[in-house]
């Protein structure tokens, strides 16, 4: 059975940085698709694409991070509980 504080942490954390997430990644592909309509030569391409990829690495970082204090809080609801 779950208490009514764990549910609340899991629906509250959870949905809330996995929305900012859907958020992020469309402007951030927004914004991709831009520069690689203006890109002019392949290394402009090769650059664009590099700082594709780090947005979404440090985009990714963000969301775990969140992910793992909804974990903590589960923990410390689990442990006043039990």
């Amino acid at each position: 059975m779950t208490s009514k504080s764990i549910t609340t942490a899991v629906s509250s954390g959870g949905k809330k940085t996995l929305g900012d997430l859907g958020k992020g990644i469309k402007k951030l592909h927004a914004d991709y698709d831009k520069q690689l309509k203006n890109a002019k030569t392949k290394a402009r391409l090769r650059q664009v694409f590099q700082k594709h990829r780090r947005d979404h690495q440090n985009m990714l970082k963000k969301h775990l991070k969140a992910e793992e204090m909804t974990i903590k809080k589960l923990g410390q609801i689990l442990d006043q509980e039990g």
